[in-house]
């Protein structure tokens, strides 16, 4: 009685696994299952992008995850390959499962893994999965020319348990990333996607995405290059006022001066310590050395301008040795005056020759100083010539230089 009561006991149970195992309940990988042959599973990838962001080294992205595989249980040629049934979630521990995750993610970054309530099952044997993530990444970023340059963000797709002997990570052939109509970028702009596989798999199964993420123009424009550009064109629009006007020009360069500083000690204070943007502290150096040459062309314009009061100014009219009064004398008209009345005079005393000449000499050299001499005024507008010739090679230069020799670097 007892052992055939076992032998019926037994009997249920091996039929029972065998209903099971036909059914596709058991978690047996698809290679492991008699039907496949051994043949290695082959897991279709393909991402749906809708929220992107990048600072700096780092990058956010929450996206959608759509896998899909073959596995010989579901396989039912009595119906119609293009219907399928539908597994609950609560089932999923009875269905196998690519065990993909993203090797790159910083610690603690995931904030949200989530499956679809269903796992869609055809009676072809294809299965589709849709998993929910939003991580924060690593991405490469070009210092040197940023923000000019591109930066790449690099994203892989492993593996956790399974060897690339049994289980093949592959992108979709067709549309293997896609893109959010509505996509949030935060003032960057993904304008290049590369799905590849992965140089080496001796770690297991892997593929790679490949992000080519470039900052809108626009944005930088307005933060850092219009407001230092303005602040040079300000500082040349001191040069048109006269120099005289020591308070005016003054304010205009400290005051500029102030303005392009703290933008550039703004831009450190953003962005950490190890962080050196090339690009962005050459331009605030290279407008702050305008901005000091224009402070200093000032002063010596200033100086210049003191010195020539005190040594251009018109000669005193020379008062002769035996007048006391402060009236000035005209020792040309009393010469001529003098020299009528006495025509008959053979000789002049030798007092009033050696004033006449005296008072001729200086007239003339400071007749020669007043055509010869460069004015302050002129100083000023040579100056504001070059002052913008300067800043237009500037321009010229830095632009071709981060644009195309940066590359290099």
């Amino acid at each position: 009685m007892v052992p055939s009561c076992y032998s019926y006991f037994m009997t249920f149970l091996v039929f029972s696994l065998d209903l099971i195992t036909s059914s596709g309940a058991v978690i047996l990988p698809p290679w492991e299952v008699p039907d496949n042959g051994g043949k290695e599973t082959k897991v279709t990838m393909s991402l749906y992008v809708t929220q992107f962001r990048s600072v700096l080294f780092d990058a956010e992205m929450t996206f959608d995850i759509h896998q899909s595989w073959t596995d010989p249980r579901f396989k039912n040629t009595s119906r119609n390959p293009n219907d399928y049934n539908v597994y609950r979630a609560e089932e999923f521990e009875n269905i196998w499962r690519p065990d993909t995750y993203i090797a790159n993610e910083m610690p603690n970054g995931v904030f949200e893994t989530t499956p679809t309530d269903n796992i869609y099952a055809y009676f072809n044997g294809s299965l589709f999965l849709t998993t929910r993530h939003s991580i924060i990444f690593h991405c490469d970023v070009k210092l040197f020319a940023l923000p000019i340059k591109d930066e790449t963000c690099s994203l892989y797709f492993k593996s956790a348990s399974y060897v690339s002997k049994n289980l093949k990570l592959t992108w979709e052939q067709v549309n293997p990333v896609l893109y959010s109509q509505n996509m949030e970028t935060y003032a960057v702009k993904i304008h290049k996607t590369e799905p590849k596989r992965c140089p080496l798999e001796k770690d297991g199964p892997c593929v790679h995405l490949l992000l080519h993420v470039q900052r809108t123009y626009q944005v930088m424009i307005v933060q850092v290059y219009l407001p230092s550009t303005c602040i040079v064109v300000i500082t040349w629009l001191g040069f048109w006022i006269h120099h005289t006007e020591v308070s005016s020009r003054t304010r205009i360069s400290t005051i500029s001066l102030t303005a392009i500083v703290t933008e550039s000690v703004a831009v450190l204070i953003i962005n950490p310590d190890q962080v050196h943007m090339a690009a962005i502290e050459a331009w605030n150096s290279g407008c702050m050395v305008l901005i000091t040459l224009a402070f200093l062309e000032f002063v010596i314009v200033h100086n210049y301008h003191r010195r020539e009061i005190r040594t251009n100014s018109v000669p005193k009219s020379i008062q002769t040795k035996k007048g006391t009064s402060s009236r000035p004398i005209n020792i040309s008209a009393n010469f001529k005056a003098n020299n009528k009345k006495n025509r008959t005079k053979p000789n002049l005393s030798k007092e009033r020759i050696y004033i006449v000449e005296m008072e001729a000499g200086a007239n003339k050299t400071h007749e020669n100083r007043k055509t010869r001499r460069i004015t302050p005024e002129t100083i000023d507008k040579i100056s504001s010539v070059i002052y913008i010739l300067l800043f237009v090679l500037f321009n010229v230069y830095y632009w071709s230089f981060f644009l195309t020799e940066a590359d290099k670097q």
